[in-house]
């Protein structure tokens, strides 16, 4: 009995159990259940937000893939949207052309007139580098981006303009040619010519000159091309030029520079050679930087000329010799050239002094050795005036004035005296006759002498001085020829 009573407990046990599963499971059911229906509300909701996504990539892949002109796009106000490029080329295709023809652009300077065509001038137009541009429009970028661009354009449009361009290089040279024809140099006013007989100047008047503004001309014919007023006429901007030396500048600042005579001698012959060089130089015309030589204004020396024998010094000895004497010429022009504030290109003193002139301001001269050269150190002409007369002979330098007033005189001093030996030099000379004796050299004392160029002012009170060179005269001892 007691057996069964346990069985039957646990029996009673199970049956409870038993109804408490079933119990749970239709609980565990729908717990399952509503999980499912959840996860196919989510997958339905991703798949739905997917094919949104797709849809709208869709429609953007659809809106930049176009091979046309997008919507809103326009060039020169031309609606070029659904166009092709080629359709949107064939919309400007004659444009360059149609420019070129109506191209026609008049300058004019008073009288004169030019007129410049695309014959001058070619004509480019911009036309397809402009509708490449407006191609571009929605084409550059990322998806979203050109997207973006595609729709802004579309509600605000993207407009474009055309132009045209000239050859820049033939416009700057038509534009130089134009200025050469109006440009002028100005003109100083200049000395013209000098009277010899009545010693006076005359002058050229001044000219203004004029200068054309070109990269201004060139300027105004592109500015008339790019608005295309072809109508316009261009007036080029020309300036007066000033010379820089007016004839008041010159009036009264030319004249005698220097004057200088020197007393001859009563010889004849030497005082006819005289002459006759004074009349070679007489006349005369030096050019700025041009030099003048005494032996080529005179030439050779000759008998044909109608120089005659005078004495002369050569070798230290005075002798007979055609043209003897116009080495005072030659140092009366030398005293009026330094005087004149010219330059002494060559310059050559005697064996001893001359009696003529102050020691350390002669210029001996012997064809063609012995020559005095001067040369124009001035901004015009000067002009040598020399006449012989009554026992003088006179030399003028004429031009332009010194300044202020100023004159220039010669200081000479002797520096040192050198005398010669009292022995007498017996000296061989082969071409006199055998048994034969005859004087040489002269016994002369000797200098040292310091020539200073002494500068005044208008009232002859010295300004400065410079040394102008040191002559050495040399000393000789009594010399006696024999063979």
């Amino acid at each position: 009995m007691a057996f069964s009573g346990r069985s039957s407990g646990r029996d009673s046990r199970r049956g409870q159990a038993a109804k408490e599963e079933r119990s749970l499971f239709p609980l565990l059911a729908l717990v399952v259940i509503a999980a499912c229906i959840g996860l196919w509300t989510i997958g339905a909701k991703i798949y739905q937000d997917q094919m949104a996504v797709y849809d709208s990539y869709t429609a953007v892949r659809q809106a930049v893939s176009g091979d046309t002109f997008f919507e809103g796009v326009s060039v020169d106000g031309i609606p070029l949207g659904g166009m092709t490029f080629e359709e949107a080329q064939a919309q400007f295709s004659g444009r360059e052309q149609l420019a070129a023809d109506a191209f026609s652009l008049t300058v004019q300077y008073g009288e004169k007139r030019w007129r410049i065509t695309s014959e001058e001038v070619s004509v480019f137009s911009d036309a397809q580098t402009v509708l490449r541009r407006a191609f571009a429009v929605g084409r550059t970028g990322t998806l979203e981006e050109r997207y973006t661009q595609i729709m802004r354009v579309k509600a605000e449009g993207a407009a474009f303009e055309t132009g045209f361009d000239y050859d820049r290089s033939a416009i700057r040279e038509l534009a130089d040619i134009i200025a050469d024809s109006l440009d002028r140099e100005a003109k100083d006013a200049s000395l013209d010519a000098f009277d010899v007989v009545n010693k006076t100047f005359t002058f050229t008047k001044e000219e203004s000159g004029a200068q054309t503004d070109r990269t201004q001309l060139e300027q105004d014919i592109l500015a008339a091309l790019d608005a295309y007023d072809y109508d316009r006429v261009v007036v080029p901007v020309v300036s007066e030029v000033k010379p820089g030396r007016t004839l008041s500048m010159l009036t009264g600042r030319f004249g005698l520079i220097a004057s200088y005579t020197t007393k001859t001698t009563k010889d004849q012959d030497r005082n006819t050679n005289i002459a006759l060089s004074a009349a070679a130089l007489n006349g005369r015309v030096v050019l700025p930087g041009e030099t003048l030589s005494f032996n080529e204004c005179t030439g050779k020396r000759t008998g044909e000329k109608g120089y005659r024998e005078a004495g002369a010094i050569a070798g230290g000895v005075l002798v007979d010799d055609t043209g003897g004497g116009v080495c005072q010429t030659s140092s009366t022009l030398f005293n009026a050239v330094v005087r004149a504030d010219l330059e002494i290109v060559k310059r050559s003193a005697h064996s001893w002094p001359s009696s003529y002139v102050e020691k350390g301001e002669d210029a001996t001269v012997n064809w063609p050795s012995l020559d005095f050269v001067f040369r124009n150190n001035k901004e015009f002409p000067v002009f040598v005036v020399a006449w012989y007369a009554n026992q003088e002979v006179t030399i003028e330098i004429h031009g332009l004035l010194l300044e202020n007033g100023m004159t220039i005189d010669l200081d000479s001093k002797t520096v040192k005296t050198i005398k010669p030996s009292d022995e007498i030099l017996y000296t061989l000379d082969e071409s006199l006759p055998e048994g034969t004796r005859q004087f040489g050299r002269t016994k002369r004392t000797g200098y040292v002498v310091d020539t200073y160029k002494v500068y005044k002012d208008s009232e002859g009170n010295e300004i400065s001085r410079s040394k102008l060179w040191t002559t050495n005269y040399p000393a000789s001892q009594k010399e006696i020829l024999y063979h």
